[in-house]
């Protein structure tokens, strides 16, 4: 047996990811806020820094797709960025939706009482490596060590900030995460970085891998799991979380099994 509180196949958690998404432009107060009013469990939302060295929320390490802005956001200020439309590029009615920081998504979720998982970006190696040490400095000032996760595909930048702080709580994307998983190496990943949690997507997702990481006392999260059938799958094999676009989808669906089995 395991005292590790993330494995919990019976009760999955529901993760939004970038936020209620599908309907809100990601990674803005209005997606997260309104994945809470709809029942998520946690918030999954990326960092980058810009070059005042500020975190904000934004996936990409560009400006380009999600705001009226150009460029890397790494040669913008924080002045500069918060100037930028993230929403209008979803539709008129998010016209003037501002790109948030770190501590203003940190300060909202202790507020409201959700769990965070927080993927560092970064537009090469040294730069994911800048985020996440002033993001777990970020962690411990918000005390949010508790509830607060850090992911990445960059797994040193994870293993530089979890040796700045090591109650860091970790849930590294599994390398490569484009081909079926080998069990034991991909488990090994969370290991070799003391981490709770490995995160693969859904495709990927076996009874064997969710066997084996639970035997090494490793939960699963499962993403993209926006669609029926990921979500589906995901439960089938017993993850221990799922993370998708659409709340409502996974709160009902992870409702209905749990009917079912009591």
């Amino acid at each position: 047996m395991t005292d590790n509180p993330w494995i919990r196949p019976d009760h999955p958690i529901v993760i939004a990811h970038r936020g209620h998404s599908i309907a809100l432009p990601e990674n803005t107060m209005a997606a997260y806020r309104r994945a809470v009013e709809l029942g998520t469990d946690m918030i999954e939302a990326d960092v980058n820094i810009t070059r005042d060295g500020r975190l904000v929320m934004m996936h990409d390490p560009t400006l380009d797709r999600t705001t009226t802005g150009t460029g890397r956001v790494s040669a913008s200020t924080l002045e500069e960025v918060l100037r930028l439309d993230a929403g209008s590029w979803m539709g008129a009615e998010h016209v003037g939706t501002q790109v948030p920081t770190t501590e203003e998504l940190l300060r909202f979720a202790a507020e409201a009482g959700i769990l965070m998982c927080f993927e560092v970006k970064g537009a090469d190696p040294d730069e994911s490596d800048r985020i996440a040490i002033d993001l777990v400095d970020l962690f411990v000032r918000h005390d949010a060590l508790g509830w607060a996760f850090m992911s990445s595909y960059h797994h040193r930048a994870m293993a530089v900030a979890k040796a700045r702080v090591p109650e860091l709580l970790l849930a590294p994307e599994r390398l490569p995460d484009h081909v079926p998983a080998d069990p034991v190496q991909a488990s090994g990943q969370a290991l070799a970085l003391g981490a709770p949690v490995l995160q693969n997507h859904w495709r990927f997702a076996t009874p064997a891998l969710v066997e084996q990481c639970h035997a090494d006392g490793v939960a699963l999260w499962t993403w993209p799991t926006t669609e029926p059938e990921g979500i589906e799958i995901s439960l089938d094999v017993r993850a221990d979380a799922v993370m998708g676009d659409d709340v409502p989808a996974m709160v009902e669906a992870v409702a209905r099994r749990a009917r079912l089995a009591s």
